[in-house]
């Protein structure tokens, strides 16, 4: 039997996210990202549950604001004492602020590069998010691209 779709992977460095490392020879891994209010712990505590036992290696969770971030360490806590350790994520846009927060909590902070390059397109709390992410994003469009 042949295989239609060889594949090789590029030799990349080991990188350990929580206990849980990644490249190099390490197994491809699995992640998703809950769709719950992160605000909700048991509703996010629950889903997140739901995807390792399905598999899920890491698993990142949103946080778009300063209350969510914070709620990282109750969702952590609960699912430590349910017995899981599996690495989260926190997933942060537009705030590098939040970003710093969040990895004094998670394994690891995904994070939109965009956010560093300048100072002055750090948005600050004024209105809703929806119009945060509209300033930051024609912030974003009028810079250079990489």
């Amino acid at each position: 039997m042949t295989n239609d779709f060889p594949y090789s992977r590029f030799k990349t460095r080991i990188v350990r996210i929580g206990d849980v490392p990644m490249g190099g020879d390490y197994p491809i891994r699995v992640q998703s990202m809950t769709n719950t209010d992160t605000l909700d712990t048991k509703g996010t505590v629950e889903q997140t549950t739901r995807m390792i036992e399905a598999g899920c290696e890491y698993v990142r969770i949103a946080v778009p604001g300063i209350k969510e971030t914070e709620n990282l360490r109750n969702i952590r806590k609960e699912l430590l004492k349910r017995g899981y350790n599996t690495p989260l994520i926190a997933d942060v846009h537009f705030n590098p602020k939040l970003a710093e927060i969040a990895a004094t909590i998670v394994e690891k902070v995904r994070i939109n590069p965009g956010n560093y390059i300048e100072k002055s397109s750090r948005v600050t709390r004024h209105g809703s998010r929806e119009k945060e992410n509209e300033q930051a994003l024609e912030q974003r469009a009028t810079r250079p691209k990489p």
